[in-house]
């Protein structure tokens, strides 16, 4: 029984935490799968109101547990309504029934939960960092990305500034790496300007790649790519130690 006890208590180790600017950032990273319905959580935190959304990725030995939030000032309903072919929208809403929109359900705890506290109050938010790879340009990041994607899922780009640039990256895991489940690997590109919007579309036909900003989802013979910006990026090592 106290094995059984110890081994469930190192489970309930807290997730990572990443603080998404808003609202539809945070929308843009849950609602990015059309498989399965995304859980958001509410809650109010030292007199703010906090929603996020819990998540996983494969990372070193297991399964690394993302806990994205952001604030927002209005009270919200039971769902997260989002779209974002022909235009980006997100709003909070009581049914579920407009078929142009995606929607999570949205659950208000009665208290700040346990692990979610520890989370957001831990000073270092990942011990174990990925290894960091910096792409030539863009276009090449956007090839690691059509790589990780399907019909179903794709990861998004993660976007934040740190060292007076504006960085572009996503987590790549490559699986049964030796004694690892799954290296880690964060590739990157970096731009003296933020992204001009929140997607990037690609396409590689005709002997040649386009590579060109865009404000939602459009022509479907593209391939997207979502940007969410963050305050934080703990994948990310400081300048000095890139790879």
């Amino acid at each position: 029984m106290y094995k059984l006890g110890f081994g469930v208590e190192r489970l309930r180790k807290p997730p990572v935490a990443i603080q998404v600017v808003d609202l539809i950032n945070l929308a843009r990273l849950a609602m990015s799968r059309t498989d399965v319905q995304p859980l958001y959580w509410t809650f109010i935190r030292n007199g703010k109101r906090m929603i996020g959304h819990l998540s996983s990725i494969p990372y070193w030995r297991g399964n690394l547990p993302i806990f994205a939030y952001t604030y927002i000032d209005e009270e919200p309903k039971g769902y997260v309504a989002y779209t974002n072919i022909g235009k980006e929208e997100v709003f909070f809403t009581s049914s579920s029934d407009d078929t142009k929109y995606a929607y999570g359900p949205v659950i208000e705890t009665e208290s700040e939960p346990e692990l979610i506290t520890k989370a957001l109050n831990r000073k270092k938010q990942l011990a174990e960092k990925p290894l960091t790879i910096k792409t030539k340009d863009l276009t090449s990041l956007m090839r690691v990305l059509v790589m990780m994607s399907d019909a179903s899922v794709s990861p998004p780009l993660w976007h934040f500034f740190k060292d007076e640039k504006h960085i572009l990256g996503l987590i790549v895991p490559f699986f049964d790496y030796y004694e690892a489940n799954a290296l880690p690997v964060f590739f990157y590109f970096e731009s003296l300007e933020p992204p001009a919007t929140p997607f990037i579309k690609y396409l590689a036909s005709n002997s040649r790649e386009e590579v060109s900003y865009t404000s939602y989802v459009s022509d479907m013979k593209y391939f997207y790519g979502r940007i969410v910006t963050v305050n934080n990026m703990p994948f990310f090592e400081s300048s000095r130690r890139k790879a």
